[in-house]
């Protein structure tokens, strides 16, 4: 009879952990979607905002307050460090001339490849 308990404690327990994962895997799946959309809607703010500030070509231009009030209300960064990599015509020494401006720190390598990470650009007028 120990046993039987024994078993009958342990799946009980295995059923108690499956069903503890599973809550824990469904709450973060909101989060994840939230985080999703705020990245989104950083990235499309900043393209209305801030791309003729930062966009490569031309020489450098002070940046709007709207694009300033746009960066400083960023909610979801590393997504936008990502992004800026992928985007091939920004001119990231503009990026981080606009965050200088905007009193915004931006994360040292952002938007760089991997070999970069670290590198804080300057920006030479």
């Amino acid at each position: 009879m120990p046993q039987l308990v024994s078993a009958s404690s342990s799946l009980a327990a295995t059923t108690l952990l499956l069903l503890l994962s599973a809550a824990a895997a469904a709450a973060a799946a909101p989060l994840q979607a939230q985080a999703g959309t705020a990245c989104h809607n950083d990235i499309i703010a900043l393209r209305t905002t801030c791309y003729e500030f930062v966009q490569e070509g031309g020489r450098a231009l002070p940046p709007s307050s709207n694009c300033c009030a746009t960066l400083m209300g960023l909610t979801n960064v590393p997504c936008v460090c990502d992004y800026l990599g992928s985007d091939f015509d920004v001119d990231l020494d503009k990026v981080f001339y606009v965050g200088r401006h905007c009193g915004v720190a931006i994360p040292r390598g952002c938007g760089g490849p991997i070999e970069q990470k670290g590198i804080v650009g300057s920006f030479k007028p």
